[in-house]
């Protein structure tokens, strides 16, 4: 648990870079009062490759709704992103959770600056194994760009899943991978959340 986080640590400090347009989340929404933090090593895949490294802070809004700040650098120079999940059918049953992601962010790209809106259909289904609560995910990412020069609709097929060892209360594994459909970036990136509550510290 404890080289679980080191490694994190130590990722961070040496790395610089991050994540770029990924979602890393499935359709679980955090109960009230709780929040967490991750990080997102991710490497692209097309567009001349390279490293990126993303940080983020979730917070609960209400039982159907959180909120997402984050930012980082790397092959991309840097990158600044909100969001809001709102999961209005949440997974019950036979039923996945299913709902939206909306954002905007800024990022700066080899001197060009890019401002993003992005909307994200997104589903995920929760399976118990006896290693723990697995939650595969899928989103669709639909992303306006703006630049000095041009505007264009990026859009990438996003599948991932997080992954709640049963033995670890301080920390959720994840992975992801993006696959470009229009003038987007490909990519595979892993994730590491760290839940917590103001009163309690670390720990769910």
């Amino acid at each position: 648990m404890k080289f679980a986080k080191y490694f994190v640590l130590g990722l961070f400090l040496s790395t610089n870079a991050h994540a770029y347009l990924s979602i890393a989340e499935s359709g679980e929404v955090l109960s009230p009062g709780k929040y967490q933090v991750g990080v997102e090593p991710q490497i692209l895949t097309n567009k001349g490759g390279g490293t990126n490294f993303n940080v983020f802070l979730d917070s609960s809004i209400n039982e159907a709704t959180s909120a997402r700040i984050s930012m980082g650098a790397g092959a991309v120079d840097f990158n600044a992103f909100a969001s809001a999940k709102w999961i209005p059918f949440p997974d019950v049953d036979n039923q996945p959770a299913m709902g939206l992601r909306a954002g905007a962010g800024l990022a700066r790209d080899e001197e060009e600056n890019l401002l993003h809106l992005q909307l994200a259909p997104m589903a995920s289904k929760k399976f118990d194994t006896e290693y723990g609560l697995t939650v595969p995910y899928i989103a669709i990412p639909f992303t306006y760009v703006n630049t000095k020069e041009e505007n264009f609709a990026a859009t990438n097929l996003v599948v991932g899943s997080e992954f709640h060892y049963v033995d670890w209360d301080q920390v959720t594994l994840g992975g992801e991978v993006g696959v470009d459909l229009n003038k987007s970036y490909s990519y595979v990136s892993i994730f590491v959340t760290f839940p917590f509550e103001s009163h309690k510290g670390f720990g769910k």
